[in-house]
């Protein structure tokens, strides 16, 4: 059984929603820092996917700092360390400027997105 929740859906490259998955796991406490992570095989083996996907996410998970390969041990959740502010706004800007497109797309004042938002962190915060 994986530490983390996932729900492999069509449309979205596999890798890319174990990178969500275990970012997910992360904001929800699921996982936590100095938590050893999975061998690629036994996530290949409990989702059934090639371990090739598999490693191309931990590269990723590790290229941002997310994971940490100790030499011998295996993979851990890194510490987590804050970001300064350029840093938050080069990695939230471009994900920011999506939702509020998709949200004036759909008609939504900015009240309405914050209830949204509001929203959904309570309810990662119950998971």
């Amino acid at each position: 059984m994986l530490p983390f929740p996932i729900q492999l859906q069509a449309g979205q490259p596999i890798y890319e929603q174990i990178v969500h998955a275990v970012k997910r796991a992360l904001a929800t406490e699921h996982l936590r820092p100095g938590d050893r992570f999975p061998a690629v095989r036994a996530i290949s083996a409990e989702l059934r996917i090639n371990p090739n996907t598999v490693q191309k996410a931990v590269t990723v998970l590790v290229a941002e700092g997310v994971l940490e390969i100790r030499s011998g041990q295996g993979s851990f959740v890194a510490e987590t360390v804050a970001a300064d502010r350029r840093e938050q706004a080069r990695t939230l800007e471009p994900l920011i400027e999506k939702l509020l497109v998709e949200s004036s797309r759909l008609g939504l004042d900015e009240e309405q997105l914050l209830f949204f938002i509001q929203k959904q962190a309570r309810k990662m915060k119950r998971s």
